[in-house]
């Protein structure tokens, strides 16, 4: 837009049009949309804002679109205080001096906008600032969402910082937000997310918090802050993952409620517990909250092995699966935390890093226009990161167990990292003491401030950027070779970075594949563990057109997998191990085990189930090992289950007072089982998209249950009922974009695991969909996984792209459809048995 803006000069001194005796007499400041000024009435003692904004740039009023007036009026009907209205929007003609632009009129507001507010040193922002502005852009964001509205430019530019000193009592300032109506109004601009933007003020707020001179209740708040709302609430679409997400009102009570959560904190004698078995759903609510992590993290978890092999890996799995978890129990300093980093007990030296930092330095990011000279930036940016926090790590238990060898070595160790990092501006200081692993973390913290302002430079197409030294993918390796080589307590002990939530598209296919540069080295030192959403949310090449092989490169380990072909006494130890940990970590809590509150029996098999849906078309099976059944890897979804079981009973008074075992009866179970997955499929329905992918889910669960009323297995003596919980494509899949995005949004959500292990019947190895099991009774279904619903490629494209219509063709309504469905299969695959298994 920038193109169209005019010399600011010409409107200075100059009276607003329509507005005699208000003079233009200060430009308050100029961006890409406009200038902004103050202008003041001598008669009226009145100082107005006015912003010019070229009016190449706006809509005109068409039969399908309102024009630029009415789009910068529309937001004067939000009943909120914090918006700053727009008294007027009038043209400003000039002619002769080509000047044709449009003023937007409000009231001034003293003060600065937040950026110039929080400009100057290094830390400058107090917790209760940061409390206040959120509490009041959730307010803010309630009544947009009432009317309908978003803002679609929110940034720390937009929101303003009012004066109030001078007024007795009260705050000292208050928060109001403009610029309402540019983006709809303009021809030009692609609206932004208010959430994902609101998530960037709030990093940038939190980098300029001191943390270490916080008070108790502060760190309390600024953890949360960190790992709740900016990791989670403000970033995440995904409703069946965070029901907080896109939800103002729930997200300001929670803001509102801080007092109280941090009072409990303090009567559990500042150490974070469970009030409850079924509270820290998710590693980010633990937070820095060691103590809980380890309370609850259990070795018997499955895929460890695994995980901690000698290879590269990819970990994918359901959300909630407990990929968070495991990682950062991993890390050298979680360890360190909890006591547990005995030198015999250290194989690897375990560096955490999650990738919302990496989300809120590079959001959207998409290659550089500019060339490959500036490609490097995200490298450099995560290299500087990693390194620091391998020096943190090493320094903290190097001085414990190893403070001879450590103290000896520290100064020369350090002189050679500052050698290899060879980089104009991280130039080792000329003064005592500047060869010591302190030293380096504060140069490199500051690098990461310096390489992020480059990159909004580039963002904005600064031209004065200029191309530098960045480092490459081969410095990371360098400093970690440096460090094995020199301090003997590392020698045999190779780096393990754990970068958790790399998932598109929250860090974009080119950031991917410019940071799979630096992931899919193979070194004996240094092994590189990724943790994705779903093997669709990992890009598999890099910016150099390099394609990585699973297997060669790095291994794929997918836990919903992983949960589909344990052993059930394997999966049914790791789980009863899971809600032992949480039993025992609620001091008095009513029961100690999962027999005591749900019951356990042996199921009956499939195949009885199987007959008695038959007769009573629900699912009636209850108990632990029906929720152990349930599990994809989904833990946390199972012990939310629980929860929800335990509250439909009454509650812990009620568990507490109940005399008999099990306390929670069946049919509360059965209730809940079913009621839990009609929610996560309403949830879903909610997302873009949400409607189809239930959809598609439902027409597949619909059709299954028909065969299993009406068809029955051909290759077992006794004809159980035909029971399938899976597709089995008969061909590798070939579908139109359409349907591939689709397929692939199936397993992003983990609606279908996808395993690659299957055989078509054209013998070609083409993947097989298993359907997520806690979906399987709200279908009424089985857990057998012998049968498959067999579709071909056409079939599979009408499954995704019209499901009511694959329902309709493919559902059985009599025995006598199904027998005679039988006999032409059998015409066309002579031979082919329904529950024959080409499983490698």
């Amino acid at each position: 837009m920038e193109k169209y803006l005019p010399d600011a000069n010409f409107f200075i001194g100059k009276d607003i049009p329509e507005l005699p005796g208000y003079k233009i007499v200060e430009k308050i400041g100029s961006g890409q949309k406009g200038h902004v000024f103050k202008a003041h009435s001598e008669r009226m003692n009145h100082d107005l804002a006015c912003k010019v904004i070229p009016k190449a740039n706006l809509k005109e009023e068409t039969p399908d679109s309102p024009g630029w007036r009415e789009e910068f009026l529309k937001p004067n009907i939000l009943n909120s205080q914090l918006v700053v209205k727009i008294i007027n929007a009038i043209e400003w003609p000039d002619k002769e001096n080509n000047i044709n632009c449009v003023a937007l009129i409000s009231d001034f507001i003293p003060g600065k906008n937040l950026k110039d507010h929080i400009a100057g040193k290094q830390y400058t922002v107090e917790i209760h600032f940061i409390e206040r502005l959120l509490k009041d852009m959730m307010s803010l964001f309630y009544s947009m969402e009432q009317r309908g509205f978003f803002h679609g430019d929110l940034h720390d530019k937009n929101i303003l910082v009012e004066d109030l000193t001078g007024q007795l009592g009260g705050e000292k300032y208050r928060f109001r937000v403009t610029d309402f109506g540019v983006t709809a109004a303009s021809n030009d601009i692609q609206p932004q997310d208010d959430y994902e933007q609101l998530a960037f003020i709030l990093q940038k707020l939190l980098s300029k918090v001191d943390f270490q001179r916080l008070n108790p209740r502060d760190k309390f708040v600024f953890n949360l802050l960190n790992n709740e709302f900016l990791a989670r609430h403000f970033t995440e679409k995904d409703t069946t993952r965070d029901p907080l997400a896109r939800y103002p009102s729930r997200l300001h009570e929670k803001l509102d409620q801080i007092d109280i959560d941090y009072n409990i904190r303090l009567a559990q004698d500042g150490q974070a517990k469970l009030l409850t078995p079924f509270d820290y759903l998710s590693c980010e609510q633990i937070g820095e909250s060691h103590n809980v992590l380890n309370a609850l993290y259990s070795d018997l978890f499955l895929g460890l092995q695994d995980i901690e092999s000698r290879n590269n890996l990819v970990l994918t799995g359901p959300r909630g699966c407990g990929k968070s978890t495991v990682f950062k129990s991993l890390s050298l300093e979680h360890r360190f935390q909890v006591k547990k980093d005995d030198p015999g007990d250290i194989r690897y030296i375990g560096i955490y890093y999650r990738c919302d930092d990496l989300y809120a330095a590079f959001p959207r990011y998409r290659l550089p226009e500019q060339g490959e000279n500036f490609y490097n930036i995200p490298v450099h940016y995560l290299t500087v990161t990693l390194i620091r926090e391998v020096l943190k790590s090493i320094e903290m238990w190097g001085r414990l167990h190893f403070l001879e060898e450590f103290s000896r070595r520290e100064v020369q160790i350090s002189s050679l990292v500052w050698d290899s990092l060879k980089h104009p501006r991280i130039l080792k200081p000329q003064e005592p003491g500047t060869d010591s692993i302190k030293a380096l973390i504060s140069r490199l913290d500051k690098e990461r401030g310096r390489i992020h302002n480059k990159h909004i430079q580039l963002i904005y197409k600064n031209p004065g950027i200029e191309a530098e030294y960045l480092f490459g993918p081969e410095i990371l390796i360098r400093v970690c070779n440096i460090l094995i080589e020199n301090f003997s307590f590392l020698r045999g002990r190779p780096f393990y970075f754990f970068i958790d939530d790399y998932s598109i598209p929250k860090i974009s296919e080119d950031l991917q594949s410019n940071l799979n540069r630096l992931f899919m080295q193979r070194t004996s030192v240094v092994f590189f563990k990724l943790s994705t959403e779903s093997p669709v949310s990992y890009s598999r090449s890099d910016i150099d057109g390099k394609e990585y092989v699973e297997g060669r490169e790095f291994k794929l380990e997918n836990l919903g997998l992983a949960y589909l072909g344990a052993k059930h006494q394997d999966k049914f130890t790791f789980l009863d191990d899971v809600f032992n940990r949480r039993f025992g970590a609620v001091d008095n809590y009513p029961v100690q085990n999962l027999d005591e509150l749900i019951g356990d029996y042996d199921l009956p098999s499939n195949n009885v189930i199987a007959r008695k849906i038959r007769e009573e078309p629900k699912n009636q099976e209850w108990g632990k090992q029906m929720l152990f059944e349930l599990c994809s890897g989904d833990i946390f979804y199972i012990i939310e289950l629980v929860g929800k079981m335990v509250f439909k009973a009454g509650g812990i008074h009620s568990i507490s007072t109940n005399k008999y075992t099990p306390k929670i009866r069946n049919k509360t179970q059965i209730d809940a089982i079913r009621e839990e997955a009609g929610i996560f499929l309403d949830n879903l329905s909610r997302i873009e998209g949400g409607k189809n992918l239930v959809k598609v889910v439902t027409a597949f669960g619909n059709v299954a249950h028909s065969y299993l009323r009406y068809k029955n297995s051909k290759n077992e003596a006794n004809n159980p009922p035909y029971q399938a919980s899976r597709i089995e494509p008969m061909e590798g899949p070939n579908f139109t974009p359409a349907a591939q995005e689709i397929y692939k949004n199936l397993l992003r959500y983990s609606l279908f695991i996808e395993d690659p292990r299957g055989k078509s019947i054209r013998r070609k190895v083409v993947p097989r969909l298993y359907l997520r099991r806690s979906l399987i009774p709200f279908f009424n279904l089985t857990f057998s996984t012998r049968d498959s619903l067999r579709l071909d490629n056409k079939e599979l494209e009408m499954l995704f792209l019209d499901p009511e219509k694959f329902a309709a063709t493919k559902i059985i309504i009599s025995k006598t459809q199904a027998e005679k469905q039988d006999t032409q299969k059998g015409r066309l695959f002579p031979g082919i048995g329904d529950d024959d298994d080409y499983q490698d």
